[in-house]
Parts: structure tokens; sequence; C-alpha cells
């Protein structure tokens, strides 16, 4: 059942004053509506829903809430078994296509089913956008009224989410003001505190730009008054010249302001004129000795005297005056002088503080705003809207949104019945590796000697601990038939060096050789195992075993014999293994002190085992085969394909070696008996119980 509601994206935006430049509305464009719709896909909004409504414990959404009570839960499936999920996984895993399930851990269930549930719940919701600002969801479930009410709830808390965010954004735009407006108001107050400070350090008074200063105004006064004083000085001095100039020549001093403005000097005038008037009545009476004539000349001369001494104070007066105003220019040139050089320190300082009064004006102006924006954005949170709104609601459908169950499995059967048919034939077309004594007889022409079992040891324990520790395991019974096939093969004449090759690396060459010689060892034959793999030599780290020389230092002539034959008392086994590195593996092999060796170890030993170089690698694997009575030919099971097999062996003939047999290694009997190959590996369980693992 599918039910459907609508979402409408509204592009016209009510805009209250500048509350937009808060939360601004969102664009009804594309890629908005691209942007809405990957919101609605998004897991976290899908996990939000489903903790809403309680769907995580649903069965219809968690695979692991269909289980029944007390079942533990298996591990997922991976790669080709996802690919495969319509197939039972016992096929799976009887076909070698997936693991053996282990139980999944407490917490990965509740992980596991959690995103399982998500997953499902993505799977079924249905999301379209046209070219309209209409987002159309839609969502299937088993139950009508259970897709009804999940895509309402969709579109709810969608909706709400909208308004939750813009609220927040709101919020964090009045915090965020607040927190700004405390650090403007106290960048203000310390910017006005600055102005101030400055202004009074500096005795700056008057404002900056309001007035002079101060300053400013005294040294226009002091200008004024010196102007003054200098013009009065010019004036004196004037006047105390012409005095001069007329008493040096006799001149009459009348003239002079000061002079004919002195009262004395006009009384003195008076009585001189009246003395004169005096003088000329009686000088028609009386003659030149008379003593009334006397008389007057006598007063006449002390008048004069007078007039002469009150002119010389005045004269005395100009002087003292003109000295005096002398002192007071020269006083007020030093007082300007002052004055100036304050104004120009004044000037100085006026310069930084009208760029405090700046900084200081700025910052009241930059917290005026805030604050204004502050009060807008705290009256206007009321009115915030979501840009999503509901348009249409879903109600239960009517019918179904898909046909029944029957048809489906019908349909699901023939197409997975066809891939089925399909996929089994490809994989038994693409698995080239080699599994079964069947196989290698019918490819190689070649008997199985053994099949050696993959070991699951603890990390760093060698395999051939299990032929010491557990004499009587399939490990060992492998390697003992081996050794019995190697024995029977030759009855006459059993060989004395065996070489054991493979194809390419990581195969199980150098473990099987490893183990051979150790089982011989064990057996009472004196044996020596001899590392042939010039190019990545590993006996000794199979052994455990750290050398300082080895079979290059031999033939190179560096060394004897016993120096580098080593012996492990342990085991009884004695092994040639290789340290250094050659140039020229190809000239060692052929080397004449290498043949003398193995006729060496041939009249010395009862069992030679040669580990080589892969065959199909490199061409000493070849030359090292020459050297042998028998070669072993090591496949790993499942994993070696058919034709490096093919083309190794087919070397191995060119050359005039029949190899003495295969060996499989790491065979994992469990799925080797699934598959019934239809040798004798199929019958592994069965033997078990005359094993001691």
């Amino acid at each position: 059942w599918t039910a459907r509601a609508q979402l409408l994206l509204d592009p016209r935006q009510p805009r209250y004053a500048d509350i937009e430049a808060v939360v601004a509305g969102l664009p009804a464009d594309e890629a908005t509506i691209a942007t809405q719709i990957r919101l609605l896909q998004s897991r976290s909004f899908h996990a939000r829903v489903m903790e809403d409504l309680g769907l995580f414990d649903d069965p219809e959404f968690n695979p692991l809430a269909r289980l029944p009570e007390g079942q533990v839960p298996l591990e997922p499936r991976r790669g080709v078994s996802r690919l495969l999920s319509f197939l039972p996984r016992s096929w799976l895993v009887a076909w070698g296509l997936e693991a053996e399930p282990r139980p999944m851990l407490e917490s990965e269930a509740a992980r596991f089913g959690r995103e399982a549930a998500l997953a499902e719940f993505a799977s079924r919701l249905e999301i379209r956008g046209d070219s309209s600002y209409v987002i159309t969801l839609g969502f299937t479930a088993g139950d009508a009224e259970k897709a009804a009410r999940i895509v309402n709830r969709i579109a709810e808390m969608f909706v709400d989410d909208q308004l939750k965010a813009k609220l927040l954004v709101t919020s964090r735009v009045g915090l965020w003001l607040e927190e700004r407006l405390a650090a403007l108001k106290r960048e203000v107050e310390e910017a006005e505190a600055a102005v101030a400070r400055y202004r009074a350090e500096h005795n700056l008074v008057a404002p900056s730009g309001a007035g002079p200063t101060l300053s400013d105004q005294e040294l226009a006064e002091l200008n004024k008054e010196l102007i003054v004083a200098r013009a009065q000085l010019a004036e004196k001095r004037a006047k105390l010249d012409l005095v001069r100039r007329l008493q040096q020549t006799g001149g009459r001093l009348d003239s002079v302001p000061e002079v004919a403005a002195s009262p004395l000097i006009a009384n003195l005038r008076n009585q001189e004129t009246e003395l004169l008037r005096q003088e000329a009545e009686l000088s028609t009476l009386y003659g030149e000795k008379h003593p009334r004539m006397q008389q007057l000349r006598r007063e006449k001369a002390n008048l004069q005297a007078k007039i002469r001494a009150e002119i010389e104070r005045i004269v005395k007066t100009l002087e003292n005056e003109v000295r005096g105003m002398a002192a007071r220019v020269a006083a007020l040139e030093r007082q300007l002088s002052g004055v100036k050089a304050r104004t120009v320190v004044n000037r100085e300082a006026e310069v930084r503080l009208r760029e405090l009064e700046r900084q200081a004006e700025t910052s009241r102006k930059l917290y005026e705003e805030l604050l204004a924006r502050y009060k807008e954005t705290r009256e206007q949170q009321e009115i915030v809207e979501p840009d999503v709104r509901i348009v249409a609601k879903a109600t239960p459908p009517a019918a179904p949104s898909s046909p029944g169950p029957r048809l489906f499995a019908a349909a699901g059967f023939g197409i997975f019945f066809v891939l089925g048919s399909f996929l089994a034939l490809l994989l038994e077309r693409m698995d080239r590796g080699l599994r079964s004594a069947r196989e290698v007889e019918a490819l190689l022409g070649l008997p199985t000697l053994a099949r050696v079992p993959m070991l699951r040891l603890r990390r760093g324990t060698p395999p051939f601990r299990q032929l010491l520790d557990k004499p009587l395991s399939a490990y060992a019974e492998s390697i003992r038939a081996i050794y019995t096939g190697l024995k029977l093969g030759g009855a006459d004449r059993p060989p004395r060096v065996v070489l054991v090759a493979s194809s390419l690396p990581e195969e199980g060459k150098t473990t099987i050789a490893v183990s051979l010689a150790l089982f011989a060892a064990r057996s009472n034959r004196r044996v020596l195992l001899v590392d042939l793999d010039l190019r990545r030599p590993s006996v000794h780290r199979a052994l455990g075993w750290r050398i300082s020389t080895g079979l290059v230092e031999y033939v190179a002539g560096e060394r004897r014999l016993e120096e580098v034959v080593q012996h492990d008392p342990e085991t009884g086994l004695h092994f040639l293994p290789i340290k250094g590195q050659t140039s020229n593996p190809t000239d060692l092999l052929e080397s004449p002190r290498l043949r003398e060796l193995m006729d060496w170890a041939r009249a010395n030993f009862d069992l030679v085992v040669l580990d080589s170089a892969p065959l199909a690698s490199v061409t000493d694997g070849r030359l090292a085969a020459l050297l042998a009575d028998r070669v072993l030919f090591v496949v790993r099971w499942g994993e070696t394909e058919e034709a490096a097999a093919r083309d190794s062996v087919q070397m191995l003939r060119e050359i005039g070696i029949e190899p003495a047999g295969v060996v499989f290694s790491m065979v994992d009997f469990k799925k080797h008996a699934q598959y019934r190959y239809g040798d004798i590996g199929r019958y592994y369980h069965k033997s078990q119980k005359y094993y001691v693992e």
C-alpha cells in the first residue's frame, strides 16, 4: 500500500522590516528544490522519523525482529553472497562461494539491524519533484493506515525541521548580537574615556573642530598686544628723537606735544609773558640798572630755568617711557615664542585627538546600528515562518499499489531459476583451480600421492610442529602418505634425492619439503634438506634458524662443507640453507662443486630433499630437477590453475623428467567432501576417528 502527501516550497516570502537580513528565505529555484529532496533522502532524517514512530523494532523493517525468539543472528552476507542473496546460504557454503557464517555479537546485531531497517525504510520512500514548487512524497508499507501515518509524519517533521532551523539561526543571531553589543559598548566607553583622558593630559579644552583652543586664543591676544606695543614704542621713539634733535640744534621744544601739553610749562610761559610785559612798561620809566629792572631780569631768568628744568623732566620721562615700552615689547615677544611652541605641540596632540575621536565615533555608530538590529530581531522572532508547508496530507489508499505475492513468487522463481542456472554454468567455466585426483589424472596423467590438509595454527607456529606434537594427526598422515608413496613407487631402488617443485610461489612447496624431510628424520633415517631456491630461500626461516653461511658460500669455495651443513638436535634433521645471494643462479646449479656436493649427500644420507624455485617463474627449478632421482609436484588445492600446472609438468617432461606424482597442499577437507569430487577425499569425515588432532 502506497500513501502520498505533497509539500509546497513557497516562493512568496513575506518581508518584515530587515528580518530578511538575518534569516533570508529560500529561493525557489531548481537547485533549492533538489537540495530539499536531498534533505528528505538523508539517513539522519530517516533515522529521526523511524525513532519517532518506533520503526526500528518493527519486523516489517528490521530483519532481526522477524527471527524467532532465542535464535542467534548470523553475520550479514558480503561480496558474491550478497549478490546471490536470493539463494539459501547453505547452498553458497556448499559451493564454496561463502565461508561458514558465524554468529553475530550482540553489538554487531544491533548495528546491523539498525542499518538494515534504515535501508529498508529508504527503499520504500519515494520523493518526486517536477518543474513546479510541489514535492510529492510516497511511502509503501504492508498496511494502508501505516503507510499514510508514516508519510504524513515525514512531511510534518520536515516542516518542523525547517521552522526549527530558522528559529535556531535567529536565536544564534540574537545571542551573537548580545555578545557583540556588550563588546561594542565596552569599546565605546573605552574610546570616549581615551578621548577625555588625552584631552586632559594635553590641556585641549575645546573639542576638536569646535573652535580655537586656549593656546590659539592666547596666541591671538599676544599678537594684538605686541602689535600695539610695537606701535607705541615706535611713536615714543619718534618723539624722543625729535626732542633730541631740537636740543642739539637749539630749536624750541614748545612744538613737542608733551611740552606743549604740560600745564606747568604753560603756567611758566604765562608768567614769563607777564614779566616781559612788565619789563617793557618799566623800561620806559627806569634805566637798565634800576633795581626794579634788575629784579625783573632775575625773575625772568628764574622762570626760564624752571622751564628748562621742566622740559628736561619731560625728556627724561619720554626716555623712561621708551625704555619701558621696549622692555614690554621684549617681554611680549618672549611670551609669544613660548605660546607658539606650546601651540605646535598642541597641533600635534590635536591630530592624535582627532584620530581618537574618529575611533570613538565609529564605535558609537556601529553600536547604535547593531542595537537597532538587535531590537528588530527580538521583536520579529515570533513571525518567522518555514519555507515549506504541507498542501496535501496523505489518506489511507483504497487499493494496494502492487500485485499479490503469488504473482511475484511465480515470476521470481522463473527468473531466479534462469539466473541460477546461468550463474552455475558461469562459475563452473571460470573455476580453473585443481581440486580432485580425477582432474589431475585427466589433465596431467599423474597419480595423486597425498592430500595435505590446511592447518589453522596460532601465529608463529610452523606447520612441521604437527609432526612433533601430533604424530597421529591428519597432517602427519598425509606426509606419511607422501613418504610411503615415494618408497613404493621405487620398490627396487628407492629414490635417494627427491625434489619438491610447484608451478608458482605460495603453493606450500617449502612446507611440504620441510615436513617430508622431518618425517623421514623422525623415522630413523639420515636426512639432508637442501634449499635450492636461490632467489627466495626460506628453509632456515621455516625451521626457525638464524644462519651466517650457506650453500652459496660453499660453492664459491669460501666455506667448508661441515661449516655450511646444519644439524637440528630436536628433530635430528640435517639441512643446508642459503644465506648469501648470487648474481647467476644458473651457473651455481650447473657448477661441478654442487654436483660433488650431491654425490657426497647420496653417499652419506638415506634421503636428500631438495626445495627448488617455482617452475613457471624461473628456470632454476628445471636445472635443480636434473639433480634429483624423483620429483614431487605440489598443487595448491583450489588455487593452482590448470594451465599453470599443465605447463610446469610439460617443462619437466621436455627435459626427460617424469614427476613421481602430485601432492595437494592446503586442502579444505570439509569443502572437498561437500563438493563430492568423486575421489577418496570425500570420505574424510568418516576417517576422522583414526586421527588424533
